[in-house]
């Protein structure tokens, strides 16, 4: 069989179309990816502007007031670990001229020392030390331009936002132009409902997070640990991240627990392995149940798909994200039902043979 040149061009431009888009997207990744927090930002916040309308603020002082809200609480969270960190910074160098001595003078240091010259090496390694600069600035740079490129990411997924929330109701009215009254209506139930489910699984979540957090923080004030509060907040953070996030934050609480003592690690230990098992048996299947009623095989896989697709932002963005798939996939089961039934009653109808005429009287002779 022959194969035609128009055949042979016409594949030629489609895998070259899909390589150049498959180029577009992974150049516009960083761009999709913010494009994809903002718009579930939006859809988390956007209740909150419609109530606040139903109250009778306008669209853009509603936005504004859930923008601002939005601002504060992003400010006091930095607040609250920022403000521990710098202390400790602080308190670190005024001490550290009394730690140089405190190792001076102890007699681990004066072995140490004896056997394999650390101090004279430690004073070589200071003296070589401006020499060294000029080779790490390319590495502090590189952090710099790190945080630099989160801060500027974080201000334009805020800035999207904000965009998006006052431009929703334009962009819904104009894709609803498109549609006949028909699906226009389908489309609009489809929305209500999936933007109900996102916005109660970010209130189960934000709810197993404030439980979380609060436990770690108060088990953490009774053993007297320090930093309590900023402990427990990251461990309200942690958990937001579905099935890892409870135990990643309590690693780190442990760890921090065991410089207070062993006694405050292991009950730690203890604490944490409970209240794991309390969020998975009864706080996880209560709270998402009544949220989102996603099976937990299905938030398991979609967890570990937006896990490898995303990092922690798909993690965060699966079960959302599954929730809305599985109501779009029972509105279509429940039209194909519909629809085949519709098909079953008509070939029924036709299949029927209709009654026969009754036969003409016959006249008596």
């Amino acid at each position: 069989m022959l194969i035609s040149p128009r055949t042979v061009v016409g594949v030629v431009l489609v895998v070259a179309l899909f390589l150049a888009l498959v180029e577009i997207l992974g150049l516009i990744g960083t761009v999709l990816r913010l494009l994809v927090v903002a718009g579930f930002l939006t859809v988390v916040l956007n209740p909150l502007v419609n109530a606040l309308q139903r109250r009778g603020l306008g669209r853009g002082p509603a936005t504004l007031v859930v923008f601002a809200g939005l601002l504060l609480a992003l400010a006091a969270f930095f607040g609250a670990f920022l403000a521990p960190l710098y202390t400790e910074v602080r308190a670190f160098s005024d001490n550290a001229p009394q730690y140089i001595e405190d190792l001076r003078r102890s007699a681990l240091l004066r072995d140490l020392d004896e056997r394999y010259d650390i101090l004279e090496r430690a004073q070589a390694e200071a003296a070589n030390l401006p020499e060294r600069l000029p080779a790490t600035a390319p590495a502090a740079l590189g952090l710099a331009g790190t945080v630099f490129n989160a801060i500027f990411q974080t201000v334009t997924v805020l800035f999207l936002t904000l965009f998006m929330l006052l431009e929703l109701p334009s962009i819904s009215a104009a894709v609803q132009r498109l549609l006949t009254p028909g699906p226009r209506r389908h489309v609009n139930e489809l929305t209500v409902e999936i933007n109900r489910t996102v916005a109660r699984y970010v209130a189960g979540n934000l709810l197993i997070s404030l439980i979380a957090g609060t436990t770690a923080a108060v088990a953490l004030l009774v053993l007297g640990v320090p930093y309590a509060f900023v402990l427990g907040l990251f461990m309200a953070i942690a958990d937001l991240v579905p099935l890892v996030g409870a135990t990643a934050g309590g690693f780190v609480i442990v760890l921090v627990a065991f410089t207070q003592g062993v006694v405050p690690g292991v009950v730690m230990i203890v604490v944490m392995i409970v209240y794991q098992q309390v969020e998975n048996q009864v706080l996880q299947p209560l709270i998402m149940k009544r949220t989102v009623a996603v099976s937990p095989l299905v938030v398991l896989v979609s967890v570990l798909v937006g896990g490898t697709l995303l990092g922690v932002l798909g993690a965060l963005l699966a079960i959302p994200a599954a929730g809305s798939a599985q109501i779009l996939l029972r509105q279509f089961l429940e039209a194909r039902r519909r629809h085949v039934e519709a098909v079953e009653r008509a070939e029924t109808t036709t299949a029927v043979p209709a009654a026969p005429a009754a036969a003409p009287a016959t006249p008596a002779p």
